[in-house]
């Protein structure tokens, strides 16, 4: 069986799983044919998700946003998410570790660099909100997708990073340090990043190639769990991507993401309904959830439960 998997930015430490899998043979022992799709290859031009809207993937990398965005179109596309990479979330608002901003109601008047996503800069916005400040932040959109960067060269104030990856090159290329906002720490129920994402007609059209996947895609996310040091020299030896090389970042970045991967009664992949409630729940209260023109949605038109399924783990 062949099956396809777009990833969501150059591979990283938040692919470990899938591409230990492969390394591992583990997709060969399910009868599985995988192929990777490196966004790199058309330059970024389409994203994951429109991909898989697209049909030209069978499966995505994406988070919890790119879902609700899709099945809340004027014409929904529907996007199921059927595995959570990771069980808490590892991404963060972050400045340098110098700067004077010392709490998110202080990024009034900052530069944001956004990846210009649908939700994105609301969702930062609130989170100046919620520590008292205006919530009348600055976005910059930069034509490069390293924003951790932009932080460094001081062109911005503040970006979305997942800290287990960018934190450790961030260290370990330019010596630099991040001090951290956690969405979770004031108030946002934020939901499930990264996704393992497929087109609700793959839900049955492609039921067998999924189920396939995710055993093996699930063995490979415990053993990077269990091992990271060992995961990090598979990914290092099998794969000869540039991110690949630098064999003592790559551990580091395993052994901050370890924790972050497993549920804390050793669950992988399964989804709790009301995570997705509760995010999407804040998303109304706050009017960040708002319909293509703009105008806010409410819950009434919204059913969770159509954005992913734990099927595939029963």
């Amino acid at each position: 069986m062949k099956l396809s998997l777009a990833l969501d930015w150059s591979p990283n430490s938040l692919h470990a799983g899938y591409l230990v899998a492969e390394a591992q043979g583990l997709y060969k022992e399910e009868s599985l044919d995988v192929t990777f799709i490196n966004p790199e290859d058309d330059n970024y031009a389409t994203t994951p998700a429109k991909k898989l809207a697209n049909k030209e993937a069978h499966l995505a990398i994406t988070p919890s946003e790119s879902v609700i965005s899709f099945n809340t179109l004027k014409e929904s596309i529907p996007l199921t998410a059927v595995a959570a990479a990771l069980q808490k979330d590892a991404s963060t608002i972050v400045v340098r570790a110098d700067s004077t901003v010392e709490r998110p109601a202080q990024l009034d008047g900052k530069v944001f660099a956004s990846y210009n996503a649908r939700f994105e800069d609301d969702i930062v916005r609130q989170l100046v909100k919620s520590d008292g400040g205006r919530g009348d932040i600055q976005i910059s959109n930069p034509a490069y997708l390293e924003m951790w960067r932009t932080v460094a060269d001081r062109s911005a104030d503040a970006t979305w990073i997942f800290l287990p990856w960018e934190g450790p090159k961030a260290e370990l290329e330019q010596n630099l340090s991040f001090r951290s906002f956690v969405l979770s720490d004031y108030g946002i129920p934020y939901g499930y990043s990264p996704l393992l994402i497929t087109h609700t007609d793959f839900v049955t059209e492609e039921a067998e190639a999924i189920q396939a996947f995710l055993r093996a895609a699930e063995k490979g996310w415990r053993y990077v769990a269990e091992n990271p040091e060992k995961s990090a020299e598979l990914l290092h030896e099998h794969f000869d991507h540039a991110n690949w090389q630098n064999l003592p970042m790559i551990k580091k970045s395993l052994q901050m993401l370890a924790p972050y991967i497993l549920s804390d009664d050793g669950q992988w992949g399964f989804m709790d309904g009301t995570r997705w409630l509760d995010f999407v729940a804040w998303m109304i209260k706050t009017k960040v959830l708002k319909d293509v023109n703009g105008v806010p949605m409410n819950i009434g038109q919204i059913d969770t439960s159509t954005f992913y399924t734990n099927d595939f783990f029963k």
